[in-house]
């Protein structure tokens, strides 16, 4: 016959087996993850922005140069100018 430390001992073993088991096949499941990076039908806008002298910046968009000016006192930007990137060649 078993002792008390023996059968307790007994018990931890096999519930140990039944988690390892668990674990096993639980992990095991057919999980497939699918990543799409074809992104041929999306067009990402080619846009950029450049810092310039006393409260000026630049942004180039779709072929076209614009400066603005930042108006710290009034908190708005005006557009001062603007030309096509052609020119600038």
């Amino acid at each position: 016959m078993l002792t008390e430390s023996e059968t307790e001992l007994r018990r931890i073993r096999i519930a140990l087996v039944f988690i390892a088991v668990f674990l096993f096949f639980g992990s095991c499941g057919n999980q497939e993850t699918v990543v799409d990076t074809d992104h041929s039908d999306y067009e990402i806008p080619q846009t950029s922005s450049f810092p310039l002298d006393h409260n000026h910046f630049g942004v180039v968009e779709d072929g076209t140069v614009k400066i603005y000016k930042y108006d710290e006192s009034k908190n708005e930007v005006t557009l001062k100018k603007e030309w096509l990137s052609d020119e600038l060649e």
